[in-house]
């Protein structure tokens, strides 16, 4: 009898040690923070245009946030005025083509800046880092995202 108690003690100990590394390394990989790419590419001419891309693009993301804000907003009214929906949609729409073209624009500035080498490694890793999770592992050859049907 002590053994058999002996045993199922040992069982649940080592139970509750088995779930609480398995939490933690969950929590590890779930909760870690990666540097930002421009960090982890180490390339001088990348770091400048980084931080010159944020005083530029910030009010753009900015605006684009205050529309997405005031799009949850209308929506979440008693009443739905979708005349005035789709006005809010049309400016929603409007601030995200800003922001990505000025992204765009900043980006052909940095391809300026880069020679071939720096440019295949910099906007490889870019594109690298910009896919969704799910396509992350997938051939090197990506040719983009699934058709939805």
């Amino acid at each position: 009898m002590r053994k058999r108690f002996l045993n199922i003690l040992l069982f649940i100990s080592l139970a509750f040690n088995i779930a609480f590394l398995g939490g933690s390394v969950y929590r590890f990989i779930r909760f870690r923070r990666f540097e930002p790419i421009h960090q982890r590419i180490h390339n001088e001419k990348v770091e400048e245009f980084m931080n010159k891309r944020k005083e530029l693009g910030m009010p753009l993301v900015e605006d684009f946030h205050l529309a997405k804000d005031e799009f949850m907003k209308a929506l979440a009214k008693e009443n739905i005025d979708e005349e005035e929906l789709q006005t809010i949609i049309d400016n929603l729409i409007y601030k995200q083509s800003m922001m990505e073209k000025e992204i765009g624009n900043s980006m052909i500035e940095l391809r300026k800046e880069l020679s071939s080498e720096e440019a295949k490694e910099v906007f490889g890793k870019f594109r690298k880092w910009m896919q969704p999770p799910e396509h992350m592992h997938r051939e090197k050859n990506w040719p983009g995202p699934p058709h939805r049907k």
